[in-house]
């Protein structure tokens, strides 16, 4: 016993470092970018990041949800754009706004339903299984639109910028409160219920848990459908700042989410992280964008530096202590 708790403790001094470092790290950026270009600290400048970091930190906070059960889910922002495309032809059969709310939800939550077949039911390997049902996602979103952007109707579009343009106060984004919202709601999730803990109980040891008496498919299906449900919600923020939806979203920016995750100090192998390194990861890589933007740099530079930036995760993992086979 005490050697589990030394090896807890260890643990637990790991991930607060880490979490300190990104804390300075975010910092030292801030103060780089404030002296490179005189836009950054204005305050048009943070609403804007405030209107960019939602969609992007909503579904990163579903993919710690899956990582931390060691499945990592590659097939997010298919999700998100399939779900987007459907929140327009909703729109346009004149589903009210509120409706195609619930529905991009419940449809990213069936979505994640299907990843979590293919990892529990039939145990593919959760980078494969996600990433075959991204492209065959991905080809629906092609086949639906056409290969065009499809824009919802003029006479609900005002609606919909009031929701996903709009501010209170006009300085906090409505979307950055709905951020909020699901940090919250996952943070009360792993740290304080049943299911959470099992999580992490999954993911650090699978074997053990079964053998403790934990229902590991039931755990990993719940992880897998919170994933989903987080990527169907971003896809409806998307679609409500842009009005239209493009079948390529986030094609680019497909490791984006992952890198961030890791970034802010959860595991590859699973069972380790904590929610609040997953928003510093969010906000280091999303301020690093939004200042090379600021400074003109141009898009496939900024390409290189993901990719980097990536390689620089999973390093940092490897040194944290994680696990690869």
């Amino acid at each position: 016993m005490e050697t589990i708790n030394k090896i807890n403790t260890k643990d637990i001094n790991r991930v607060w470092g880490t979490q300190i470092s990104l804390a300075f790290a975010l910092i030292g950026l801030c103060v780089i970018f404030s002296f490179s270009t005189g836009h950054f600290l204005s305050v048009n400048n943070f609403v804007n990041i405030g209107h960019y970091l939602p969609p992007f930190a909503i579904m990163a906070a579903g993919c710690t949800v899956a990582m931390l059960i060691g499945a990592l889910d590659v097939s997010q922002y298919s999700i998100c754009a399939l779900t987007g495309v459907l929140g327009v032809f909703l729109n346009r059969a004149g589903v009210p706004i509120g409706g195609v709310f619930v529905l991009c939800i419940l449809f990213g939550f069936m979505l994640g339903t299907l990843n979590g077949t293919i990892i529990t039911v039939l145990r593919i390997n959760p980078i494969i299984g996600t990433l075959a049902s991204g492209m065959i996602m991905r080809g629906f979103c092609y086949m639906g639109t056409s290969g065009k952007t499809l824009s919802i109707g003029s006479e609900t579009s005002d609606l919909y910028f009031s929701v996903g343009r709009g501010t209170l106060f006009g300085v906090i984004p409505y979307t950055l409160l709905i951020m909020a919202g699901v940090y919250a709601l996952i943070f009360i999730t792993l740290k304080h219920t049943g299911f959470g803990r099992k999580i992490y109980v999954v993911g650090g040891n699978s074997r053990a848990a079964f053998l403790a008496g934990i229902n590991v498919r039931s755990v990993r299906m719940g992880a897998m459908m919170l994933c989903g449900a987080t990527a169907g919600l971003a896809g409806f923020i998307i679609l409500a700042q842009l009005g239209a939806f493009q079948p390529n979203t986030g094609e680019a920016t497909l490791m984006d989410v992952i890198a961030a995750v890791i970034l802010g100090g959860l595991s590859l192998a699973g069972g380790k992280g904590k929610l609040s390194g997953t928003f510093l990861g969010v906000m280091i890589l999303t301020v690093i964008q939004n200042g090379m933007n600021l400074m003109g740099v141009q898009s496939f530079y900024q390409q290189i530096v993901r990719g980097i930036i990536v390689i620089c995760a999973v390093f940092l993992d490897v040194l944290r202590g994680g696990e690869y086979k």
